[in-house]
């Protein structure tokens, strides 16, 4: 049972740990496009971005970033957001959705409707973590280079 019992700790904290990081680079993102948008309003920052899904706010904020950004910097932009698109399919809509047990989570594609299991292993799910936390301290490397 104390063997259960380590396991089942061990999966909370990797799903705590990669929804706390998701849930701050998504914000990281919401900042930045309203710092570009120049909403200092604290109420027009919900109003305006609040009701984006991630996918929806990547899009958006990178299509907003392109228009201002120097040359050099359009291409870390496709890459950071293309990054992001990847992170939300590979693991966020996943550890959302996905039926979990000890095992991992059980996920059904929307495309293929097939089922597969993902996070077998914590270590997998803890990667996408440091992932969302790498994407985080990335935006702001590609905002101080729009300066």
């Amino acid at each position: 049972m104390e063997e259960l019992d380590r396991r089942e700790e061990q999966l909370y904290r990797a799903i705590g740990y990669f929804i706390y990081w998701f849930s701050q680079l998504e914000f990281t993102i919401k900042a930045r496009l309203a710092n570009a948008l120049k909403l200092d309003e604290e109420s027009m920052f919900d109003i305006i971005i609040g009701p984006y899904d991630f996918a929806m706010l990547c899009t958006v904020t990178k299509q907003t970033l392109m228009r201002t950004a120097p040359e050099p910097t359009k291409g870390k932009i496709k890459s950071f957001f293309n990054a992001c698109h990847a992170l939300n399919q590979k693991a966020r809509l996943v550890v959302a959705h996905g039926t979990w047990t000890y095992a991992g989570a059980r996920h059904v594609s929307r495309s293929t409707l097939a089922a597969t299991t993902h996070f077998a292993k914590v270590e997998d799910l803890e990667a996408f973590g440091q992932e969302a936390r790498r994407l985080m301290m990335l935006m702001y490397i590609i905002e101080d280079e729009e300066k």
